[in-house]
């Protein structure tokens, strides 16, 4: 079976991830996935080829959240050629599925429509206003063969997708287990580089320096602790966005402009490709997104594999993996009061945070490990594959 999965953004996120850990066991499984980015600058393509995935670099123009008038009529002027461009590849490489990554570009299912082969949309996050989920969901329903949401909470907020039935397919982000894993060898050499002094408390997060990301609660967090503990210290692992430079400014003035920052117990430092090596460094994850923002943040079921409690705001669909007081904590978005709370109360418990840790690992293992998330794609798959069984160009469908 060949897949051809388009995504439209140039930076490392979710949906790369996503091809990063599922495209090498789905290949395992007769699964042959080609990865379609924008031709434009960014970390994606790079660390994807890197990793030994076809990436094919497209002008990929995408609805943007700003009220630019001219912006947006590029983005309809451009849709045409694009969804010509994705209906070439689709013939050349007899593609049997188009994988379809977020809500609000449909050049992939509307190119795989016309060739008549299945379309796989996955609606991957809440960031989409209520009313544009409510003008886009009846195309994506019309267009789509499977839904995939990540979690029942993603599927529950747009419309229509609970009532596709056997067609809707539930997923979460994968997680390599092997890779993400508790190391104590590994948590000594990281927190030795990042100058961790020796038994103090590290909190930490890891997110692209983007608004959905809540960073400025992070810092606000970080800095009412501070004056109470000021043993601990704080890290967020960024990494950089260009099309969000603005709200990087604005994070880094705050770290500034802040005690605990002033203190250097509070810092950013871009992790690269350097995730797992430095994610056991961390005593406790704490995850500050805003309101329609996430659907499960990957970085969450990361810190879970690695045996590392967390704390996060109730957004998206992450109260179905973050199970409060069992494996974490989940409180309001947008709430520090009660981030500082619960943050406090797992540090004062070092008992509970082993026994969160160690049950947070062994779920991981079970529901999240990429093993796990390639078999839910192939059953999607199959799926549209077996809604258009007079079109087989594709020369592995299996």
């Amino acid at each position: 079976m060949n897949v051809l999965y388009v995504i439209h953004y140039p930076f490392f996120g979710g949906p790369q991830n996503q091809a990063l850990r599922t495209v090498g066991r789905l290949a395992a499984r007769g699964v042959t996935t080609s990865v379609v980015l924008p031709d434009e600058p960014g970390n994606a393509a790079e660390r994807l080829r890197a990793a030994g995935i076809e990436v094919i670099p497209l002008p990929l123009h995408r609805l943007r959240a700003i009220p630019d008038l001219v912006l947006q009529a590029r983005f309809l002027a451009s849709l045409p050629g694009e969804v010509m461009a994705l209906r070439r590849l689709i013939r050349e490489r007899s593609i049997d599925v188009v994988q379809v990554g977020g809500l609000v570009n449909p050049h992939g299912a509307i190119a795989a429509r016309l060739e008549g082969v299945g379309v796989v949309w996955q609606l991957l996050d809440t960031r989409a206003p209520m009313v544009l989920r409510r003008a886009l969901m009846p195309w994506v329903l019309t267009l789509a063969d499977v839904v995939m949401t990540t979690g029942i909470g993603v599927a529950r907020v747009h419309p229509g997708a609970t009532s596709l039935g056997p067609r809707l397919v539930p997923f979460y982000p994968p997680v390599d287990t092997a890779v993400f894993q508790p190391d104590p060898g590994r948590r000594a050499i990281a927190r030795d580089e990042i100058c961790i002094p020796s038994g103090a408390p590290l909190i930490g997060t890891v997110a692209n320096l983007t608004p959905q990301k809540g960073l400025e609660h992070f810092v606000a967090v970080a800095d009412a602790l501070h004056g109470s503990r000021p043993d601990v210290r704080f890290v967020i692992f960024g990494s950089t966005m260009e099309t969000h430079d603005a709200y990087e400014s604005t994070v880094r003035g705050l770290v500034m402009n802040s005690a605990v920052g002033r203190a250097g117990a509070l810092r950013i430092i871009d992790p690269g490709a350097r995730v797992p090596e430095l994610l056991p460094s961390l005593d406790l994850f704490l995850l500050t997104s805003a309101p329609r923002s996430e659907g499960v943040s990957t970085t969450v079921l990361e810190a879970m594999a690695s045996g590392i409690p967390v704390v996060s705001t109730d957004v998206g669909a992450l109260s179905e993996v973050v199970a409060d007081g069992v494996t974490g904590r989940i409180v309001p978005s947008l709430d520090d009061g009660a981030m500082v709370e619960a943050v406090a109360a797992l540090l004062d418990d070092g008992e509970g945070r082993l026994r969160m840790g160690a049950e947070s690992r062994r779920r991981a293992m079970k529901f999240y490990d990429a093993d796990v998330c390639a078999d839910t794609h192939l059953r999607a798959y199959r799926l549209a594959r077996h809604r258009h069984p007079a079109v087989g160009t594709g020369s592995t469908r299996k």
